[in-house]
């Protein structure tokens, strides 16, 4: 039986309880950072990034894209991205490399990029809290680097302060719901939107960076809910 997306004030809820867990795995992150425990901070602030994934995956379920995008499409595709660990880093990794901050190339080529770099990623948070043995070598979790470390957390809050302004504010659900009594009109822009993005990637992606970076600035984060 398949297992039905949640309906649109959960996802709401999900999407910014999902952040603000982000917000706190951070800090805890940071805590073991300041304390040496470089390997398991940086586990932690990639949990952090998965949770952070996590609601952009809700994002997908309040606004279901017409064609398959990043991989996900319908309710099971919903739950899978929801469990996956590389797709939840992914959408993440994405918002971050692609939407705030330049590609730093063709966004194809960037895309490409990301796909293997997710990958390692998630190993590498279990490399931070495990030993292994591979190829007749002990690998130890005081292989993760306090650099390493140190630079996830910094991705991390890059992602949170545009994530946490653009959804963790009292007007947010007002503003769904005049969204989604237009509903149509907003299907329309999404289809010529992908449209653009299927025609030219590298000028659809800089003009909705210029269009998140207006939205960040203008919401006010609210304290708790």
């Amino acid at each position: 039986m398949t297992r039905a997306i949640p309906p649109s004030e959960d996802l709401v809820t999900l999407i910014q309880a999902c952040l603000r867990n982000a917000e706190g795995l951070l800090d805890d992150a940071r805590l073991l950072l300041d304390a040496g425990r470089g390997p398991r901070a940086h586990a932690l602030a990639t949990l952090a990034l998965e949770e952070v994934g996590k609601s952009c995956v809700c994002l997908l379920g309040l606004f279901p894209m017409p064609v398959r995008f990043f991989g996900i499409r319908g309710d099971d595709d919903f739950w899978a991205a929801w469990t996956s660990h590389t797709d939840k880093l992914m959408w993440a990794r994405g918002l971050l490399s692609l939407l705030i901050r330049e590609p730093g190339g063709p966004v194809l080529a960037a895309a490409g990029r990301l796909a293997d770099a997710v990958r390692g990623e998630h190993l590498r948070k279990m490399r931070g809290l495990y030993v292994d043995y591979a190829d007749g070598s002990v690998l130890l979790p005081a292989d993760i680097t306090t650099e390493e470390a140190h630079e996830l957390i910094s991705d991390v809050q890059a992602v949170l302060d545009v994530a946490m302004k653009a959804w963790c504010h009292k007007a947010v659900r007002d503003r769904l719901r005049d969204l989604q009594q237009h509903l149509g009109e907003f299907n329309g822009m999404m289809a010529t939107a992908l449209q653009a993005l299927q025609a030219d990637p590298d000028t659809a992606v800089a003009i909705t960076r210029q269009l998140l970076r207006g939205d960040g600035q203008t919401a006010d984060t609210e304290s708790s809910q």
